[in-house]
């Protein structure tokens, strides 16, 4: 079943009404503004929900700034062809009529997540968590390119992490191209940020003149997942790749690239490292494929020694007033201490990420359950009680982070400078690291409620979508299994992600169904 298609209606909307701003309550069609998300050049994102079917949850709403945008056709052409568990589901697209003027808009999947840079500032991650959140962009954009997309704006902003179970969305298509697309801007330069273009963008660009345009090819998009990786690693860019600043030759044709992030993080897993630089290469067939790139980032994290597992960042131990004054300005710039963490913001963190992680695993049990014995209720544990485990599991851990992180600092400063040298730790796992390789891995219900590894169950869920009178569901990629719709994830094997249920080795997905109401003419 494809997205549904709407027309708006013209309402008893104020002239003053801002698409950039609306305030709760506004409804645009059947959905209903309840927040504010964010906001770009060419469209506003907001948390809504739909008039009558407030339990189904959240939606997200993105609504065109300009009338009639051609940008969000676009969007959609791609979004329709992408089924993926990294990438925002599409489940509806029309046409806002505010007075006489027309605004498309698009209505997803709302993700709960935080952009990747604010995730790492508030955990201090470790390199194989880098790797596992690395990989599931890789696959997204394995899809991406296999639906003859190019997604053109891969950067933190547009990476979204879902707190309770750490999964990568790859957000905003809204710069996406697709094949066969006519060309909706006319400079050289294609949409994008300019810090993760490529090499060879930069260079077309600056040679050319409208109205020759540069076509964005998948190794763009391997670049600037590259350039992305390097900055979450190291809290800082490499050297710009703008020809008219590169003064030392890094990004021309033969130059070497960036110096690779171990240098400036040593704490960061050798292998890893080699693979972002390999990203950043200057030539783009020597970068790899999305696809080869996803299982090299996903072997590693299988099979990485116990390096993978230290914090990627210090603790911060300075008092306030012994900071350098530069170190204020990059704080403000990048949004904290850049090559630092504080320790008791991340132990808050991760019990909130642990609260959550119970949350979702007792809700999901609780459908697992009504599923399996709609008529038999079973008692379930107090969402209280497991959160009060996890929230205390997460306090001890921190606990000793906390007398680990102090030791270590003891006897790190009380050795010669000399063998202390000038990165703080030279690169070595710490007393600390291996304490706290993954604290929320450590802290979770009984893997029987877990989600994973979930058979396929013997009837439709409630709500599920149901085949026709044929056998047959909507779709070419849904299929009929038990008398419900379900759709198989590609390149997903088993053990499946949550709510993926196994069936003869592949990874499947209830479809639900969504009543359709009447839809007014086409304006």
């Amino acid at each position: 079943m494809g997205p549904e298609r709407l027309v708006g209606r013209i309402g008893p909307y104020p002239p003053e009404l801002n698409p950039a701003a609306l305030p709760a309550g506004t409804q645009v069609e059947r959905w209903r503004v309840v927040g504010f998300r964010g906001r770009g050049a060419y469209g506003a994102v907001y948390r809504a929900e739909r008039v009558g079917h407030e339990e189904a949850g959240p939606v997200a709403l993105k609504l065109a700034l300009h009338p009639r945008d051609p940008r969000f056709e676009r969007e959609v052409a791609l979004l329709s062809r992408l089924k993926h568990p990294n990438v925002p589901a599409l489940h509806a697209q029309g046409v806002w009529a505010l007075g006489d003027r027309l605004h498309p808009f698009l209505v997803m999947q709302w993700v709960e997540g935080t952009p990747l840079y604010d995730w790492s500032s508030a955990r201090n991650p470790t390199s194989r968590q880098v790797m596992r959140l690395l990989a599931q962009v890789a696959r997204a954009l394995v899809a991406t390119h296999a639906a003859g997309g190019v997604h053109r704006d891969v950067k933190g902003d547009n990476i979204l992490v879902r707190p309770e179970d750490a999964r990568a969305f790859l957000v905003d298509f809204g710069s996406s191209l697709t094949a066969r697309a006519a060309p909706l801007t006319w400079h050289s330069f294609p949409p994008g940020t300019a810090a993760y273009r490529s090499p060879e963008a930069w260079r077309f660009a600056l040679s050319h003149r409208s109205p020759d345009r540069y076509v964005s090819r998948p190794a763009d998009d391997v670049f600037a997942l590259g350039m992305t990786a390097y900055r979450l690693v190291t809290d800082a860019y490499p050297p710009p790749v703008d020809p008219r600043l590169d003064t030392a030759g890094l990004w021309r044709g033969r130059g070497a690239g960036p110096e690779p992030p171990r240098a400036r993080n040593p704490r960061l897993e050798g292998q890893l490292s080699a693979i972002i630089a390999r990203m950043l290469s200057v030539r783009p067939q020597a970068r790899g494929t999305a696809g080869e790139l996803a299982k090299e980032l996903e072997h590693l994290t299988d099979h990485a020694g116990v390096t993978a597992d230290q914090r990627l960042f210090l603790w911060e131990t300075d008092p306030l007033r012994r900071r350098p004054a530069e170190d204020f300005v990059k704080a403000y710039l990048l949004g904290h201490r850049p090559c630092r963490r504080p320790q008791e913001r991340a132990c808050a963190v991760e019990k909130q990420d642990a609260e959550a992680k119970a949350e979702a695993e007792q809700k999901e049990a609780q459908e697992l359950s009504r599923a399996h014995a709609p008529t038999e209720r079973i008692p379930q544990p107090s969402m209280t009680l497991a959160r009060l485990l996890l929230g205390s599991a997460a306090v001890a851990v921190c606990f000793t982070l906390a007398f680990a992180v102090t030791q270590e600092w003891k006897r790190s400063w009380l050795q010669p400078e000399s063998i202390r040298g000038t990165a703080g730790d030279g690169g070595t796992a710490g007393l600390a690291d291996s304490v706290l390789a993954d604290p929320i891995k450590r802290a979770v219900v009984p893997q029987s409620l877990s989600g994973l590894k979930l058979d396929m169950p013997k009837r439709p869920f409630p709500g599920q979508l149901r085949p026709d009178s044929g056998g047959r569901c909507g779709g070419k990629a849904q299929i009929s299994i038990n008398g419900g719709c379900w759709i198989q994830v590609a390149n997903l094997e088993p053990p499946c992600e949550k709510t993926g249920y196994e069936w003869k080795g592949g990874c499947y997905y209830p479809i639900y169904d969504v009543t359709r109401e009447p839809t007014s003419g086409t304006p």
